[in-house]
């Protein structure tokens, strides 16, 4: 998971009794729905999942090859969905109305400037990304200005209909009341990067997980400190990704109001947490070894 940075300015302009969508029926019933956003601590999140639940019912999208993975989910029958516990991956919004049993959404977002700029140094660095090649003749800022999967954050989380490129295409004004719509009334829990470990600790308050061990996935390399990014580079990916940045700020409060509801039993599990991640060198990379095994078992099994 990238390392913690500040997050911009936020002003609680929540409106009162706004939050996450009722729990009934039981969240523990329904389909849970991971909703990845890219470059948000997800790998360490699936990881995770795939502890807590069958892995022959989980379907993971696959984060290579996304878009060929997540059109061959939609190919699949109701039927056949339903016997889904988790779905999870890099997805836009609205799979669940595909799904005949009720179900439910978790995501997480992350500070959209520091999500830029891991993305941009993520690319450049991991030779197997599919931008790699194209990220060594791209500065960050020319990256940012140019890429076409600005406020993807936004676009995801509202799920309009776009080009095949569902990372792609415009953003507007009106995408982001429409994700604001879609956390409210579909989603039980939108964590926080930069706050990741609360985020476990209230899903494990709502959905009951163990979450026995815990150890950080995909890591971005090589990148540099977020003060070392200059100001005019971040204003410049702030305002190319300005409805990541209301809607960031919009999520914080609600986040927040979330924490101090479920507080005496979030800080038990936070502490859970806590001692979770507290493993030696050798049960870390025992840990990743077996939590790898699982990703390749759910990725085979959700490719057949």
């Amino acid at each position: 998971m990238p390392a913690a940075a500040a997050p911009l300015p936020v002003k609680d302009s929540t409106p009162p009794g706004l939050s996450f969508h009722d729990q009934a029926p039981p969240v523990d019933s329904r389909t849970l729905i991971y909703l990845h956003l890219p470059k948000c601590g997800g790998t360490t999140l699936n990881r995770l999942i795939e502890w807590e639940y069958p892995i022959h019912r989980i379907f993971s999208v696959d984060p290579s090859f996304f878009r060929w993975s997540y059109y061959s989910l939609l190919g699949w029958s109701p039927h056949r969905l339903a016997g889904m516990r988790v779905i999870k991956g890099h997805m836009p919004f609205g799979i669940h109305q595909r799904i005949t049993r009720p179900s439910t959404y978790i995501t997480v977002l992350r500070e959209p400037v520091e999500r830029v700029i891991s993305e941009y140094y993520f690319a450049r660095h991991h030779r197997l990304h599919p931008q790699h090649k194209r990220m060594q003749g791209l500065s960050l800022e020319e990256y940012a200005s140019t890429t076409p999967h600005h406020n993807l954050q936004c676009k995801l989380l509202a799920g309009l209909p776009s080009p095949r490129d569902f990372l792609a295409g415009p953003c507007a004004e009106h995408t982001l009341e429409v994700a604001k719509a879609n956390l409210a009334q579909h989603f039980t829990l939108a964590g926080l990067t930069e706050r990741f470990d609360e985020t476990l600790a209230l899903l494990k308050v709502l959905f009951g997980w163990k979450l026995d061990h815990y150890a950080s996935f995909n890591v971005t390399p090589v990148r540099p400190l977020g003060d070392s990014i200059s100001p005019t580079t971040r204003l410049l990916i702030a305002d190319r990704n300005r409805f990541d940045v209301a809607l960031y700020r919009h999520v914080v409060p609600i986040f927040n109001q979330a924490i101090e509801t479920h507080r005496a039993a979030v800080d038990t599990a936070l502490r859970q947490v806590q001692e979770a991640r507290r493993l030696s060198p050798f049960q870390t990379q025992c840990y990743q070894a077996a939590s790898t095994i699982r990703k390749a078992i759910s990725r085979i099994h959700s490719a057949m």
